[in-house]
């Protein structure tokens, strides 16, 4: 495994303008890409493809677009003209959707499924894993519905799927704080910014998803493989966690393919890192969790609840603030 020149990118894959339900104008959609220090930005308006995209400097632009149908929303990435008008108009049926998702492979994209345990637009169609390349594990500021998605991407890597995950801001427009846009952000360890280059990352699962642009984050090694790699299991394998910014009081949580591993509080602001054997193959991935104060509550209200009647005034469990793609283990 060779990574030399590999550097981590940060991106939104999942973003709407006004070509269909968005607030912002793709340009300014761009600006504020730009101003939050995105790397990359993956534009998925609702059942329509993307138009020519002008040139931008500082940032990478990838064509894409969100099949929004009663039965699932998936992202279809890194074609523009991904699929016919007549295949949005059409799909409805899971049969539909497996038509539609090969003529959008057959095109070169990759497919996605959106926020599939979402109260409000859930993944109705059958729910497999090997019909889509990735999951959208995080949609929006973290809440419930993300940790159901959790544990639904656990179960699949235990059942053998090697699925990559990426979490997407949904971005449509600001609410009470002022940028959306970038709740969560993806990081992308890859070769070069290049729209190939980002995709190809997503695919072989090198992702880890931060809360915003800079804050804690959760990196997985061992010897040189990282992120989506599968290491040869032996009796000296060992796995690196390294968290950088772990906040105080916020919980580190390891899984492998037996349930929780390892635990650790933060008791101080800082990074944290630990070493643990490898006894057992199968995966292994890791989050952060937090208990939600009182803004984070009220932003929740505002911001999720309002979408969504029966969260509002809930007591919220501890959250999800960063999350890691799986690294492989095999005899």
């Amino acid at each position: 495994m060779n990574y030399e020149g590999y550097k981590w990118y940060v991106g939104v894959p999942h973003c709407h303008t006004v070509a269909s339900d968005g607030g912002l104008t793709l340009e300014q959609v761009v600006e504020k890409a730009k101003k939050s220090k995105l790397d990359f930005l993956i534009i998925t308006d609702h059942n329509v493809n993307c138009k020519d995209f002008p040139k931008v400097d500082g940032l990478t632009l990838i064509y894409g677009a969100e099949l929004t149908k009663h039965g699932g929303h998936c992202n279809m990435w890194g074609v523009k003209d991904v699929i016919d008008q007549e295949d949005y108009d059409t799909c409805e049926t899971y049969e539909d959707f497996l038509r539609v998702k090969t003529k959008a492979e057959e095109r070169g994209a990759v497919i996605c499924m959106n926020h599939p345990h979402c109260k409000q637009c859930p993944w109705r169609w059958e729910k497999n894993a090997a019909d889509v390349d990735v999951l959208e594990v995080w949609n929006a500021p973290t809440h419930f519905d993300n940790l159901e998605c959790t544990e639904w991407w656990h179960e699949q890597l235990r059942n053998g799927h090697k699925l990559p995950v990426v979490g997407g801001s949904d971005y449509h427009k600001d609410y009470v704080v002022t940028n959306l846009l970038t709740w969560p952000v993806t990081y992308v360890y890859a070769k070069s910014d290049s729209p190939e280059d980002i995709l190809d990352a997503i695919l072989k699962g090198h992702t880890t998803i931060c809360f915003d642009v800079g804050t804690t984050f959760i990196d997985i090694v061992s010897g040189d493989a990282v992120l989506g790699d599968t290491v040869k299991l032996t009796k000296e394998t060992t796995v690196t966690i390294n968290v950088k910014k772990l906040r105080k009081n916020h919980k580190l949580i390891v899984f492998d393919s037996r349930g929780e591993c390892y635990t650790h509080t933060a008791k101080k602001t800082g990074d944290y890192s630990v070493t643990l054997p490898v006894e057992k193959d199968g995966f292994l991935c890791a989050h952060v969790v937090f208990e939600p104060g009182f803004l984070y509550s009220k932003i929740h209200d505002i911001a999720i609840a309002s979408r969504i009647p029966e969260q509002k005034g809930m007591k919220l469990p501890p959250l999800i603030f960063a999350q890691s793609g799986a690294i492989y283990f095999e005899k």
